[in-house]
């Protein structure tokens, strides 16, 4: 899989590729443009991954922090023995890593954390003159969808997805399905409140499997 430095140093090169705005960060779009080595098998879209990444909860993706997680990811994989199995045995790493901070009944940490991967970016987000509410495009939507593995876990496709939260919008009052103007849109208070159903499930999950609070405290 390549050593350390070499991994880092390809994650630095694809960085800086995407990063045509040279603001200091990454958004998600822009992380998700981002194309690892074809040797490694990092997934991007992977929610465990995105939240190590992460480290701030700032819904942005800074450079430092990229290379950390390679590295991170580099050094493990010089341990394992089969690359074939690694993929499954680093994302579970995150997510343990996820279990860990989320445990501790730091549900509001995930929650706003998600909610600002989308917010925090302006190809997102989309307001209306007449509606105070925020609103997240279809494409936000879908990239939910995809990391939080919707079809895997609930079934669905997206479209059906995107309209029983346009129509969670309505029951709440804060959409009405027949401007079209919101047809393609959902209010960013909608996806809030999924995030926080979406964690008390993952919890109770946990919990019912046996995995304890604080359960990595001593891994880095």
């Amino acid at each position: 899989m390549g050593n350390v430095e070499s991994l880092s140093n390809s994650i630095s090169e694809e960085y800086h590729r995407v990063d045509v705005t040279n603001r200091g960060f990454l958004l998600l779009d822009e992380l998700l443009q981002m194309q690892p080595p074809r040797e490694s098998t990092i997934d991007i879209c992977h929610l465990g991954t995105l939240f190590v990444i992460d480290k701030r909860r700032t819904g942005r993706f800074y450079h430092n922090d990229i290379l950390e997680f390679a590295r991170t990811y580099a050094s493990q994989a010089l341990l394992n023995g089969r690359k074939d199995d690694f993929q499954s045995k680093f994302q579970a790493y995150c997510t343990l890593k996820m279990w860990n901070e989320i445990s501790k009944d730091r549900d509001e940490i995930f929650v706003e954390w998600f909610t600002k991967l989308f917010t925090e970016n302006p190809n997102y987000v989309q307001k209306f003159d007449q509606h105070s509410e925020t609103y997240l495009t279809s494409d936000a939507i879908n990239k939910m969808y995809q990391i939080l593995s919707i079809k895997n876990y609930y079934g669905g496709d997206f479209r059906s997805f995107l309209d029983l939260m346009q129509r969670s919008a309505e029951e709440e009052d804060l959409m009405k399905l027949d401007e079209d103007e919101l047809d393609d849109v959902v209010p960013a208070q909608i996806l809030k409140n999924f995030s926080k159903h979406f964690i008390d499930g993952f919890k109770k999950l946990m919990s019912e499997l046996g995995f304890q609070p604080d359960l990595l405290s001593n891994v880095q």
